[in-house]
């Protein structure tokens, strides 16, 4: 073996190859351009990710917000049309008294009294002597309506001063007048009751005053 053979072979023995083989090579770059991929794929993934949150984060109101602007539900007859009830109130129950026979009352007082009385004098307004029903004043007006239109025509009879009783008069259950009292205040009356006796008689009065 020459000298030139001996150099040839140390040249191309494994420990001292330098030159790299072609295939070997484009491994390894290919491995590489895999693993940077894959680092840049992941860190785009991270990226994307925290944005979508903050934008979701930013995006969403505000809980006061949201009940605000969210419509209430409609109860079941909201959604069928039903309207709500108006409550409106009662109708005031009138007040009442009891005239015996010989008895008088001012009605202006509240919580009137009959009194033992010959006739509707001063203050007192009505006087019933056992048979007939007499007024202060002709305070007395005949009225055909209903309770609940006396609110309104009550004022404008005594007003205008039609239908005045003229004087006393028996007076049978059912009947109604309106009147005004010995003050001046317009009201309505009904006999809810009454017993025609010279002594033992009575009538009792539904009343109401519009002060």
């Amino acid at each position: 073996m020459t000298n030139n053979d001996r150099d040839r072979k140390k040249t191309n023995g494994p420990g001292n190859a330098r030159t790299s083989d072609p295939t070997v090579t484009a491994a390894h770059v290919s491995r590489r351009g895999v693993i940077t991929a894959a680092l840049i794929t992941a860190v785009v993934g991270l990226v994307s990710a925290v944005l979508v949150a903050l934008i979701n984060t930013s995006a969403q109101p505000a809980k006061g917000a949201d009940d605000r602007g969210t419509p209430s539900r409609s109860s079941p007859q909201s959604a069928a049309g039903t309207q709500p009830q108006e409550n409106k109130p009662p109708e005031a129950v009138p007040e009442q008294v009891k005239l015996d026979a010989d008895t008088a009352v001012d009605l202006d007082q509240l919580g009137a009294t009959p009194v033992s009385a010959t006739g509707p004098n001063g203050d007192l307004d009505l006087h019933f002597d056992g048979s007939n029903l007499s007024s202060n004043r002709s305070g007395l007006f005949y009225y055909y309506g209903t309770e609940q239109e006396a609110t309104t025509q009550c004022p404008k009879i005594v007003s205008e001063g039609k239908g005045t009783v003229p004087g006393p008069e028996v007076i049978s259950a059912g009947g109604q007048h309106c009147l005004r009292t010995s003050q001046g205040t317009v009201g309505w009356l009904s006999v809810n009751d009454v017993k025609i006796a010279a002594n033992s008689g009575y009538i009792v009065l539904n009343y109401k005053l519009f002060r």
